[in-house]
């Protein structure tokens, strides 16, 4: 018998019925896109999150305060004097709205030094307009590209080099304050950043502690010489600082992310695995119906020479249509799904800049005159000093929710074990009512009309 005609038949009974075909293929495209979207949509966050991890380094590890006293330059010494460390980045954070024009954007306040920007930024400070600061109590400032080009504002330069802004401080000390700073530099685009280097205002270390009334830091990035080194330089820093401080390596980020993430896949390919159950008894309950109404049919296929395996071939290329259809056109939903579940996060983090935000304590239509800064201000503690942007502690930066941008990933091993979970599916539910039609008698099968 001619593969071609049992193709024929499969196709023909599919093509006759075109909505319970539809159905029936929609059944296997809701469980496969359910696939694709969440599995992709999680592999994207997975590679973010890995990605921003890697950035910082295999030698990294992030030691940020947890208590209102923050840490000390003394503190900061100290870990410079630790054997196996190369490198110590001490950061000021703080919350703040920076308003340019008629547009207001929540932005991260950080303090760090010139060098300690540029090994923040991977080594090379890239502006598109400007220079960077240097390493004074003036407060010159470098500002991120989305503060320059705000979303509220359509993506148009709000800002430029050599213009003074407004900028809003919360939560720095009892009273809001505000202060005009001059703006120097512009960053490029630099994307995901565990710091949202895109929405932050960059000053130096000396200027954020005036600015933000603290006179210690937030975090410490601490770089160990090697990688064999890392988890003994780590457990030092733990002897030494015991509660104060929460410590952690970038291989330990990298861990716990991993499991979360594998957490939720699982939960979620649970989820699609129901709905593809689902489809499987749909197709089932079909193909049986399909095989009741060809029984004459099937009575005369027998009668002219059709063999039970062929008559079986003809109702398992049937399922196998349904399910590769259903795979196709279930990869293509998912990949849409997946970007849609990217502008739904986004949406629900909001823009970096977003006017008349209120994130920080700002009403959305503040009325002031921004004060000058007071070269040589009194530093006071800030209450709150602990706040963390690395090691999971609360952040002050109110635009922290922009820093991890989402890709859907589509590994080409994804999107070929879709297609064949659902050819397989198919194959599977439509095994019995396939084999129920090859075992039916000629005689018996043609008195039914």
């Amino acid at each position: 018998m001619d593969l071609k005609d049992i193709f024929w038949l499969s196709y023909n009974d599919l093509s006759q019925k075109k909505v319970r075909t539809a159905l029936t293929i929609l059944m296997v495209v809701i469980g496969i896109a359910a696939i694709v979207a969440l599995t992709s949509f999680t592999s994207g966050i997975s590679n973010s999150i890995t990605g921003e991890l890697e950035s910082l380094g295999p030698t990294s590890i992030i030691v940020g305060s947890s208590t209102q006293l923050g840490f000390t330059q003394g503190d900061v010494n100290e870990m410079e004097a630790l054997p196996n460390v190369t490198s110590v980045t001490a950061l000021i954070t703080g919350a703040g709205t920076f308003y340019a024009g008629n547009q207001n954007t929540s932005v991260t306040v950080v303090g760090i030094s010139s060098s300690g920007l540029a090994q923040l930024l991977g080594g090379n400070v890239t502006l598109i307009q400007g220079s960077a600061y240097t390493d004074t109590i003036a407060p010159e400032a470098v500002i991120g590209y989305d503060v320059a080009f705000p979303s509220s504002a359509a993506g148009q330069q709000t800002v430029t080099t050599g213009q003074s802004a407004a900028l809003k401080l919360s939560g720095a000390s009892r009273n809001a304050s505000e202060i005009t700073v001059p703006v120097i530099g512009i960053l490029a685009s630099h994307g995901t950043s565990l710091i949202p280097i895109d929405s932050a205002v960059f000053v130096s270390v000396q200027a954020a502690g005036v600015l933000l009334h603290k006179t210690s830091y937030n975090e410490m990035v601490v770089t160990a010489d090697n990688l064999s080194s890392v988890n003994a330089t780590a457990a030092l820093i733990t002897t030494i600082f015991g509660s104060s401080a929460r410590v952690l390596t970038t291989a330990q980020l990298l861990s716990t992310a991993s499991s979360i993430i594998g957490s939720i896949t699982l939960l979620l390919a649970v989820i699609a695995g129901i709905s593809l159950f689902v489809a499987a008894i749909g197709i089932m309950n079909i193909m049986l119906m399909s095989v009741m109404e060809r029984t004459h049919e099937i009575g005369v296929l027998k009668a002219i020479g059709f063999k039970n395996r062929h008559v079986m071939l003809v109702f398992m290329l049937q399922a196998l249509i349904i399910g590769f259809m259903g795979g196709v056109i279930g990869i293509a939903a998912g990949a849409g799904t997946a970007y849609g579940l990217v502008g739904l996060s986004s949406l629900a983090s909001g823009p970096s800049g977003v006017q008349g935000s209120s994130s920080a304590g700002v009403s959305s239509s503040p009325t002031f005159a921004a004060s000058g800064y007071r070269s040589g201000s009194r530093f006071e503690s800030a209450p709150g000093g602990g706040g963390a942007v690395f090691a999971g502690g609360p952040t002050s930066s109110s635009a922290s929710s922009s820093g991890i941008s989402i890709k859907p990933a589509f590994p080409i091993t994804t999107i070929l074990l879709a297609l064949l979970i659902a050819m397989g599916v198919s194959v599977v539910a439509g095994l019995y009512p396939a084999w129920r039609a090859s075992r039916m008698e000629p005689i018996d099968a043609l008195r039914e009309l």
